[in-house]
């Protein structure tokens, strides 16, 4: 039974109290060894997962300690879903095969409640919850499309689907009603990869603002159906329900076929000021470098990679096919994470900067012991996806396109295949959420280059969504220009020039004010 306090709680959800009985819900006392045992006035809500008819094969424990709710399920029982008993009817199965009812997906137990009490009683819910959202450094974290780097024998946080998956294999249609935020954006995904999106239609919750959030105190609109039953009613329930949206996959689509996913979150460098207001990357974006030899080109993106592990966490991986990778490309990372040149670094500092490029760069290169093989774009793509899904990389660098072996189709100009390497750099960078940056060298190497200098094709000026071109009168003089000569979405900058400081010794970039009290402190000494 139902504790007087639990009823009045799944009440106050305008859950009906005889419904929540029947599908097992129960009160329970949580003992000392953490087992819950049934107690009519017991604080410890219990939802019972079955599968057949009396087969509790988990049970999940909702209460509150200190003031904050508390989760925990039945220890050593399978991932199942919350109603999985709809699964095992033979009836319902045959609903689910011919398309007369989609089998609906929830984020937890009570949206599948307010569904079910609706007259959607195909309904389940997933036992754990929606995953974070952004890692550690506050990073969205991206989701694949597909499902080509699962393996189900590991794939435990969706256990529940691999558990099913032989009758989630003969649903014809799935309602995707995760939670409408970040969290239950990204359970979404990784629910839709797994069961495959031409299946998936996704919730669309109503906009009306009517739930004071609990955080902030602001009225929002219902971020879940249980949210929707509570404050606009059953038929608000079903009207969200019945106009469900095919979930995008390949084509042709109206606006509103796509959840909201708001604008790129973008990055500043921490380079200075002036470059900041001008230049922010963000994951996805696919970047140009330029300017003609000698002017730090290839600096510039490296300590961009550096300061954006630094600052956001950001993990790199490099192709540098014309620095050997140690010393050199292993000494400028750690000369520009340490900020000053190899001679001054105590053993300390040597160590830290080891432990920070371990850390957040990786590298594509030929394997040492086989000099043959040959980095191609695909090869390189291949290695890049790898480092995503191994570190969750955020950031590739090519320096320079030149030195990828173009292995080009004879019927492909030169301009043909420049674009077609382009497009897939950054179908790659939308899929996977990274952000490619390519250093590219002009045809000319006198005065101020522009993007349509740059050698092979003009697809480098017109494909980029940002783009930096490093320009001096004179590559022996510390003073660059830092030119971002195009800026595809206004919040990742504007187009414009940031004078920066190039100190020759270390090769880093510093703000001008830095410099000028850097150098008028090393002349008063």
């Amino acid at each position: 039974m139902l504790s007087l306090a639990h009823q009045r709680g799944i009440a106050s959800r305008k859950i009906n109290v005889d419904l929540a009985t029947s599908m097992g819900l129960y009160s329970g006392q949580r003992l000392r060894d953490g087992s819950v045992e049934p107690d009519d006035n017991g604080n410890t809500l219990c939802f019972p997962y079955f599968e057949q008819p009396a087969d509790e094969v988990n049970t999940k424990y909702r209460w509150v300690e200190d003031g904050k709710k508390r989760f925990s399920q039945k220890p050593n029982s399978p991932k199942t879903f919350f109603n999985a008993r709809v699964l095992f009817d033979d009836d319902m199965m045959t609903e689910f095969e011919t398309g007369t009812q989609p089998l609906v997906i929830t984020e937890g137990e009570f949206d599948a409640l307010a569904a079910i009490q609706c007259g959607w009683v195909h309904t389940v819910s997933v036992p754990d919850g929606a995953p974070p959202a952004r890692d550690k450094h506050g990073n969205m974290i991206a989701v694949p499309t597909d499902a080509r780097d699962l393996d189900p024998l590991t794939d435990d946080k969706y256990a529940y689907l691999g558990r099913h998956m032989d009758r989630l294999q003969r649903v014809k249609n799935f309602y995707i009603a995760t939670d409408a935020d970040e969290q239950g954006q990204r359970l979404a995904k990784e629910l839709v990869r797994r069961l495959g999106p031409a299946r998936c239609y996704w919730v669309d919750y109503p906009k009306d603002e009517v739930v004071k959030d609990a955080k902030t105190g602001k009225m929002r609109s219902p971020k879940d159906l249980n949210e929707v039953l509570q404050y606009l009613g059953e038929d608000k329930v079903n009207e969200t329900l019945e106009n469900v949206k095919p979930w995008p996959v390949k084509g042709l689509f109206k606006f509103s076929d796509f959840p909201d996913v708001g604008e790129p979150i973008t990055y500043a460098t921490g380079l200075s000021p002036g470059l900041d207001e001008l230049f922010r990357p963000y994951p996805g974006a696919f970047i140009v470098v330029t300017g003609i030899p000698n002017m730090g080109k290839s600096e510039l993106a490296k300590q961009i990679s550096v300061e954006m592990a630094r600052v956001h966490g950001w993990h790199t991986v490099m192709f540098a096919g014309e620095e050997p990778i140690k010393p050199y490309l292993h000494n400028s990372l750690r000369t520009k994470f340490l900020k000053k040149h190899r001679k001054l670094w105590t053993p300390s500092e040597r160590e830290s900067a080891d432990d920070f490029v371990e850390k957040y760069f990786q590298v594509i290169a030929n394997d040492p012991r086989d000099d043959e093989e040959e980095i191609d774009i695909e090869f390189l793509l291949d290695k890049a996806a790898t480092a995503v899904f191994r570190n969750n990389t955020k950031l590739l660098i090519i320096d320079p396109w030149n030195e990828l072996e173009h292995a080009r189709d004879k019927h492909f100009s030169t301009t043909e295949y420049t674009g077609e390497a382009i497009r897939k750099l950054k179908r790659f960078g939308r899929s996977y959420d990274v952000c490619v940056m390519v250093v590219a060298h002009p045809k000319k190497i006198d005065g101020q280059p522009g993007l349509y200098d740059i050698a092979d094709s003009a697809h480098w000026a017109n494909k980029p969504d940002l783009a930096l071109i490093v320009h001096s009168d004179d590559p022996f003089e510390t003073h660059r220009d830092i030119i971002i000569p195009k800026v595809r979405f206004s919040a990742a900058g504007k187009k414009g020039v940031t004078p920066m400081q190039f100190d020759l010794e270390t090769e880093r970039y510093i703000p001008v004010t830095d410099f000028d009290e850097i150098a008028a402190n090393a002349n008063a000494a």
